[in-house]
């Protein structure tokens, strides 16, 4: 199965393939950072850059195909495998300094890396280079880390966040295992989970007995934790452990109960979980919030879930993140930071601004308003490089990965049963058995609830499948019809299976029904108002309309599309509710000149009585 869409999917795709991935002097840059112990002085994490970005290049090129990507990809992984010492080390840390600090987190995004790269690798020679050089890493990280004479406990290798970002080493760990089927790997595997992810805590025990919440963990970073549990996940499935299955399905479970905010995402607390669902209204803080590396890793544990149970509320997660979180911190209008930026050290405004002078915006913005706010407000995971003459970031790295999950999770084949789980325009490519089938979408959706799905096979044959199309849980009122016929028993939150005898020119027809609506805050008596339109939030943007201004919303809502909006937007509203007449844009495309001109908000204060 492959896809050639059209839409906004794939050009968020191919605007980060075109102005980040494809260029040669990032990786250049990603891969020198191996060549010294460039994180020894502040024990920091220039080591994750290289893997992070391959990871999100590998899973881009496995949609678009592009030539001169790859090229680029073969050619600075064998610069970094070039990296490798004579002990078999690929760190960023000297031996007197390793283990510590971020450096069994840079070392498990170098096995990442490999791994995304190892998948889609077409020369046979530089595979088994690779195989090699990953054997070596893991022997060297195996020798040293465990509950051995001279080793050292694994969740005492970084001081911060009681370890779990080095335990997070765990998914390239079974990863790898799957490939090169090593005993020694899959016992070490075995070791991480057995020390709990936590120095003092057992975060995969907790999440089976399914009692806390995971802000109720005494180690919250979101990211990190999250990235545990996407490693106890690849655990589960080659161990066949229930147990451990269980406990991922637990976890993610408690994270939609207690995490989950309107734009998808979690963490309203800088990266923190903090109740989200409940604080993301808390006009008493004012920080940073919804960081990107916990957008897409949030959307990785959801497309992760939705795979181990095909349950379709996990894909409407992804959806949501994308449309919302994910695609407002793609910095289409190539914005820069402003005089309102905070940084961790002052030297880093320097180095940020040279390097910006020379190279522009980069591609992804790292935090997301929800209440009355800017974007661009800070360069997460900043680091700088080069003396200070260049400077990288993690969400920089990351948000490859979320833009190239997408098309990922839009949809899939088992057997004779195709699954479209998100709407995007275009064409599936698949084979039932031997016979070619064309499936062609048409659609704005998400502004728009029509979905028209035509059938291509070859003149005068028919195959007989499964077409199961995702009905949204938001879309309460849907509509379906294959060629002009209507299915009765639409049900939103569930799919909607439609067997038979497929021919070429048949068609089917669904009209999700967007469902305009107002939501509020979980405060008692709420605080703040926001509107949702489908997968969509609403935003107001300082460019178009009042922002800060309390409203009152009524119990209905009418949502009208606007034409030749004046400015760049993939929707903008009229919205109509109490007493209140609104121009809203969508929540991704609110704020994108990083300024005060387009200060936006999805949550509204309301006005008091």
């Amino acid at each position: 199965m492959f896809f050639a869409y059209t839409g906004r999917a794939d050009a968020m795709i191919r605007f980060v393939q075109d102005k980040q991935l494809k260029d040669p002097q990032l990786w250049q840059l990603a891969a020198e950072q191996f060549t010294a112990p460039v994180d020894d002085a502040d024990l920091g994490w220039r080591g994750e850059y290289w893997g992070k970005l391959m990871r999100g290049a590998c899973m881009t090129w496995e949609y678009t195909r592009d030539a001169a990507l790859y090229q680029l990809l073969a050619d600075t992984v064998d610069a970094l495998l070039d990296c490798q010492d004579e002990a078999g080390r690929i760190s960023t840390y000297s031996p007197a300094q390793e283990f510590q600090g971020w450096d069994l987190w840079c070392r498990k995004y170098v096995l990442l890396g490999l791994w995304h790269f190892h998948q889609i690798c077409q020369d046979v020679r530089q595979k088994q280079r690779i195989e090699q050089s990953v054997c070596r890493q893991l022997d060297y990280i195996e020798a040293h880390i465990g509950a051995g004479v001279n080793q050292k406990k694994i969740t005492r290798t970084s001081t911060h966040w009681q370890g779990i970002n080095s335990s997070s080493i765990l998914e390239p760990v079974v990863r790898w295992y799957r490939v090169l089927m090593r005993p020694c790997d899959l016992a070490f595997a075995d070791y991480i989970v057995a020390n709990g992810g936590a120095d003092s805590f057992n975060i995969f025990e907790a999440a089976y007995e399914d009692k806390l919440y995971p802000y109720e963990y005494p180690v919250v970073k979101a990211y990190e934790l999250m990235s545990c549990f996407e490693g106890l996940g690849e655990y589960a499935d080659v161990t066949g452990s229930d147990k451990w299955r269980t406990a991922v399905i637990r976890f993610a479970e408690k994270l939609l109960q207690s995490e989950r905010t309107i734009v998808g995402g979690s963490g309203c607390k800088h990266e923190l979980f903090n109740h989200s669902s409940l604080m993301q209204t808390d006009d008493s803080y004012d920080g940073l919030m919804l960081e990107t590396c916990v957008t897409v890793t949030w959307m990785k544990l959801m497309h992760r879930l939705y795979r181990m149970t095909h349950h379709p509320k996990y894909l409407d997660e992804v959806e949501i993140s994308a449309y919302n979180a994910l695609y407002g911190a793609v910095n289409t209008q190539g914005s820069t930071c402003g005089a309102e930026t905070t940084f961790d050290e002052p030297v880093y405004r320097q180095v940020y601004d040279c390097a910006t002078a020379v190279q522009g915006g980069q591609v992804f913005d790292s935090y997301s308003p929800l209440r009355a706010g800017i974007r661009g407000r800070a360069v997460g995971g900043f680091k700088s490089m080069r003396n200070g003459a260049a400077y990288c970031g993690c969400c920089i790295a990351i948000g490859a990965a979320g833009t190239a999950l997408v098309p990922m999770a839009s949809a899939s084949q088992q057997e004779r049963e195709v699954e479209i789980g998100l709407y995007l325009p275009g064409t599936i490519h698949l084979m039932m058995e031997q016979t070619p089938v064309q499936l062609e979408l048409r659609t704005e959706y998400p502004c728009d609830g029509q979905i028209d799905i035509g059938l291509s096979l070859p003149q005068g044959m028919s195959e007989t499948f499964t077409l199961s199309l995702r009905i949204p849980s938001f879309a309460e009122n849907s509509r379906a019809w294959v060629q002009g016929k209507e299915i009765p028993n639409v049900q939103a939150g569930q799919f909607l299976h439609v067997a038979r005898r497929w021919q070429d020119g048949d068609t089917v027809r669904l009209l999700l029904d967007l469902h305009p609506r107002i939501v509020y805050g979980q405060e008692n008596p709420p605080t703040h108002g926001a509107v949702l339109y489908g997968a969509l939030v609403l935003a107001r943007d300082k460019r178009v309309s009042e922002v800060g201004t309390p409203v009152t919303l009524g119990e209905q809502v009418e949502v009208t599309r606007i034409p030749n909006p004046p400015i760049p937007c993939q929707g903008m509203f009229e919205v109509v509710s109490g007493r209140e007449r609104l121009l809203m844009v969508d929540y991704a495309s609110a704020g994108q000149t990083w300024r005060r001109d387009s200060e936006m908000e999805a949550w509204m204060r309301l006005k008091k009585d």
